[in-house]
């Protein structure tokens, strides 16, 4: 069914109050029965009747980032030394 498709892309997008009863609806979708689609339409009228909450998982503010702790412009020859990366043998060009 597509509809578990819709609501475990709910999930993913911070949904998180309906994850339990997806789950287990989603166990069934190779042999849904009599009461499972009544299930799923109950989950989407949860979810039109509750359209904030369960929202726990975004955070839309950026965070806080102390840009001093990166060094780019360090030179890694001397832990390193002149390494270069294996490639495998045969490999086709990059096209990039």
């Amino acid at each position: 069914l597509q509809l578990i498709g819709v609501l475990r892309w709910a999930i993913e997008l911070g949904r998180l109050d309906i994850f339990i009863e997806v789950s287990l609806l989603s166990q069934y979708q190779a042999n849904p029965r009599v009461g499972h689609l009544d299930a799923l339409y109950h989950i989407f009228v949860y979810l039109r009747g509750h359209p904030n909450m369960g929202r726990i998982a975004y955070d839309h503010k950026e965070p806080k980032v102390d840009y001093r702790a990166f060094n780019e412009t360090a030179d890694w020859t001397s832990f390193y030394g002149d390494v270069e990366e294996e490639l495998p043998p045969k490999m086709p060009e990059p096209l990039g």
